[in-house]
């Protein structure tokens, strides 16, 4: 069954040229990839500096990182603008590791697994050791996750190849749908949001009939909601409310903190695990690769698996390095694994590829084949920023890591002050149009409800993205099959596969192991 799909996946490149060819092809794309990053160098450390003070600071992250780098993107060219967004994708989530480990408070939710030792290593006096195993983990994990996709693009571009629009339409669906049911901790307000957010993506004159839909008379929605607008309310402002609302003079509360331990003791226990290293980061690429994952899953799988593994169970929670060592690699090794769906069918796998996914759609870059087979450079460009940002992360990270937690001392009316106007900028930026304000505003009240009720946002935020894409991808359907609905969108055997899959994956999600209730509304 298999061996068909794979010589026609390696047709254009190892049936024709060889394995020489297929090296050849690898060598030339990767050289002109990594000539553009290095030539953009700037943009690089702009993005991975932006996620390394974001992602130390809890609630903000990635998501809050994308949203504030991508409407100073829009001047750059593509290339330039996604070397500094991937950037920021690879810092985000090792200087959350850093936090975590110094002062117990994960600076993002993806290191919450991390400081279930890394913080009583600290207390231990091995607080270096345990960022060195972070540092090291983290990076490699990356250049694996990232090695892996670069030499899998070939086949994958014949795979996705396979999918047309409606197949396209599907994946899309089961996408909008299914996750809420694996972010969300109540899977009816989960699909409500997504809900929700889909039908807040059609707002605006219909691109096919230019009739305005759910404008309900107000000619400023005739254009339809500003992605980065809405982005910059129902997160980033959303975020800096609920920080202020925390009445702490500083975002954490600490004593000085000095390093202990030693690098070299660090590099010694993560040489000893490397095994364990390369598991992991391969569960992170596996878990990744799953639409709605996300971080937090990939860290607690190898979490779990490290300690499955390990002959000394009871030493975990306790300061086992390798308590550090199993979530980290994982952790960075997502970043890999989530570029397989986001940019070979736009289907994001958390809320930082969302924002992401929305930024390859206001450069006018449509995910699926045509990114893969029109635009190979750049999603190589995409894989090596990455790459490289996961790596210049660690090692700035390990030089600067005991006053990284000078930035929470920072007095928060002067942290946020800073924080509201690049994000208030970042609109106006755009269009330059006081509508944007507005739509800020509404959104960033709609995000703190949401915040307040414990409602996740990230349904939403995935659902507002992909019905765009949804609604091009059925219009596209309708067209080939001459207006038939049903041939568009039934037509063919993987279309019915797909429905059923579908299907049975609902079942399987809806049908809880308590009473189906208790499941829906937590």
């Amino acid at each position: 069954m298999f061996e068909p799909l794979v010589a026609v996946a390696l047709d254009p490149i190892l049936l024709q040229g060889g394995l020489l060819g297929y090296f050849e092809w690898l060598y030339s794309n990767l050289s002109l990839a990594a000539s553009v990053v290095a030539s953009n160098w700037m943009y690089l450390m702009i993005g991975i500096l932006a996620g390394m003070i974001l992602g130390t600071i809890p609630g903000m992250g990635g998501t809050v990182t994308m949203t504030i780098l991508l409407p100073f993107t829009l001047a750059l060219a593509p290339r330039e603008a996604f070397v500094m967004l991937s950037g920021g994708v690879g810092a985000t989530t090792f200087s959350g590791s850093i936090t975590a480990i110094l002062i117990n408070t994960p600076g993002t939710s993806s290191n919450a697994a991390t400081l279930i030792d890394g913080y009583p290593m600290t207390q231990q006096g091995e607080s270096e050791t345990a960022i060195t195993i972070s540092a090291l983990s983290s990076a490699l994990g990356a250049v694996l996750a990232a090695s892996i996709f670069i030499l899998a693009i070939p086949l994958m571009i014949q795979v996705v190849l396979l999918f047309g629009p409606s197949e396209i339409f599907w994946i899309v669906m089961f996408a909008i749908v299914i996750i809420p049911f694996v972010v969300a901790d109540r899977a009816l307000f989960g699909i409500l949001t997504a809900g929700l957010g889909a039908l807040t993506a059609f707002v605006g004159v219909s691109p096919q009939t230019a009739e305005p839909r759910f404008t309900f008379g107000i000619p400023i929605l005739n254009e339809g909601i500003e992605l980065i607008a809405m982005l910059i309310g129902f997160f980033a402002i959303a975020e800096i409310v609920r920080i202020a609302s925390l009445g702490r003079n500083t975002i954490i509360d600490f004593d000085d903190v000095e390093l202990a331990g030693s690098k070299m003791k660090g590099l010694r226990i993560f040489l000893k695990n490397k095994w364990l290293w390369f598991r992991c980061s391969i569960i992170g690429l596996i878990v990744g690769a799953i639409p709605g994952a996300g971080g937090s899953a990939a860290a607690f799988v190898a979490y779990t698996n490290a300690i499955q593994t390990s002959p000394d169970k009871d030493s975990f929670g306790k300061g086992n390095p390798l308590g550090v060592l199993a979530p980290e690699s994982a952790n960075d090794a997502k970043d890999g694994g989530q570029l397989f769906p986001t940019l070979g069918l736009g289907i994001p796998g958390s809320g930082t590829m969302a924002v992401f996914l929305g930024a390859l759609l206001v450069h006018g870059i449509f995910p699926g084949p045509t990114l893969l087979t029109d635009e190979t450079q750049l999603v190589l460009i995409i894989a090596l920023s990455i790459l490289a940002s996961n790596v210049f992360t660690s090692i700035i990270g390990l030089l600067v890591a005991n006053r990284v937690t000078y930035l929470l001392r920072t007095p928060i009316p002067l942290l946020l002050t800073g924080i509201t106007v690049l994000s208030l900028t970042s609109v106006l930026i755009v269009r330059n149009a006081q509508v944007d304000m507005i739509i800020t505003l509404f959104f960033a009240v709609f995000g703190l409800i949401l915040v307040y009720l414990e409602i996740n946002r990230i349904p939403y935020l995935i659902a507002f993205v992909l019905g765009g894409i949804l609604e091009r991808q059925y219009h596209l359907a309708r067209r080939f099959s001459g207006g038939d609905v049903g041939l568009a969108l039934f037509g063919s055997s993987l279309d019915q596969i797909l429905i059923a899959l579908f299907a049975l994956s609902i079942i399987l999600l809806v049908i809880p192991r308590e009473k189906l209730v208790g499941r829906f509304i937590g």
